[in-house]
């Protein structure tokens, strides 16, 4: 009778155990995971992109460099394109400048010493249909921003790249994800 009894509570436990990775399982299909796959707007016939170098319009030198190589490896990991070097040979090509890059003051100390800057990069973008040569989106001002204290905390160089992956961030948003 105890082997039965220990045979009926292990079957018993592995039935709530099913029945509760059911309802979770049931649970995580209904309210979602969080996660979403990107779609684009663009049409399917649409199966690459080639990125040419960004100009710089700015006086930070070599921000375009970053900018464009950050843009590169997120359309990379993105997957919705594959990316190209030869505009020619793409389906796409998304061209782009920076207009603008700012470091402003935004906080003192006491004795009139600067605190904290923030760092501001413009942008202006467009994605054309190579084969028509047609200027499917475009946009001026696209912006990101981050910043960084004089003493400690956040360099320079790390505000720098965090504005420039908002930029990024925000220009694959507009050009690919938003509603124009």
């Amino acid at each position: 009778m105890g082997d039965k009894s220990r045979r009926s509570t292990r079957r018993d436990a592995l039935r709530s155990g099913a029945k509760l990775l059911i309802a979770l399982l049931a649970c995580a299909a209904v309210c979602g995971c969080g996660y979403t796959y990107a779609n684009s707007r663009l049409s399917d016939d649409y199966r690459s992109v080639a990125v040419p170098a960004f100009k710089n319009k700015s006086f930070e030198p070599d921000i375009q460099i970053r900018v464009t190589n950050l843009l590169i490896r997120e359309l990379q990991a993105d997957g919705r394109f594959r990316v190209i070097d030869d505009p020619a040979a793409a389906d796409l090509t998304l061209r782009g400048s920076i207009t603008d890059f700012q470091a402003s003051a935004i906080s003192f100390s006491t004795s009139d010493n600067i605190g904290q800057f923030k760092i501001t990069l413009l942008a202006s973008a467009s994605l054309e249909d190579t084969r028509t040569g047609r200027v499917i989106w475009q946009e001026d001002g696209l912006r990101g921003t981050d910043f960084y204290e004089t003493l400690g905390g956040r360099t320079r160089e790390e505000a720098l790249e965090e504005a420039s992956e908002n930029l990024v961030e925000t220009l694959i948003y507009k050009c690919f994800d938003s509603y124009w």
